[in-house]
């Protein structure tokens, strides 16, 4: 098991633990199975997210590699469906009671970071504000 994903599980618990609900964002692929429901043409594009509580699964096993086996209840009803959630399609962890979230960082795509545009310093801006800049070494003591 990769070393996040060792941590993801550790986090998911002590969320669970402590505050009742873990939020778990999944994206789409083939391996992974949301029973008989599967995923809608938004949640393809965008992803899943599966809310976790005291009363919404009834099975949760995680598997040597990371994967994710559970009997999860959607909607009001809390239809059950089989899942299982493969360990490359797991996006990242988070609790709102707990004000944490845990992104994969392998799973991030490196094109939206360069999709944003990149400031590129102004030399003439730096040089007025150079004036402004004071050297601690005038401040430090001198060793002897």
């Amino acid at each position: 098991m990769k070393n996040q994903l060792k941590y993801l599980q550790n986090l998911f618990y002590d969320m669970m633990n402590d505050y009742g609900r873990v939020f778990v964002v999944i994206k789409q692929s083939e391996r992974t199975v949301i029973g008989n429901r599967g995923f809608t043409d938004e949640e393809k594009e965008n992803g899943l997210v599966l809310a976790f509580n005291s009363k919404n699964y009834k099975t949760l096993q995680w598997t040597e590699d990371g994967s994710i086996v559970t009997t999860l209840g959607f909607g009001s009803n809390n239809k059950i469906e089989n899942c299982f959630l493969h360990a490359d399609d797991i996006v990242s962890v988070y609790s709102p009671d707990a004000k944490i979230k845990f992104d994969r960082w392998d799973m991030l795509e490196t094109k939206d970071s360069l999709s944003e545009p990149q400031k590129i310093r102004n030399d003439k801006k730096d040089a007025a504000t150079k004036g402004n800049i004071v050297s601690l070494n005038s401040f430090r003591k001198i060793k002897s």
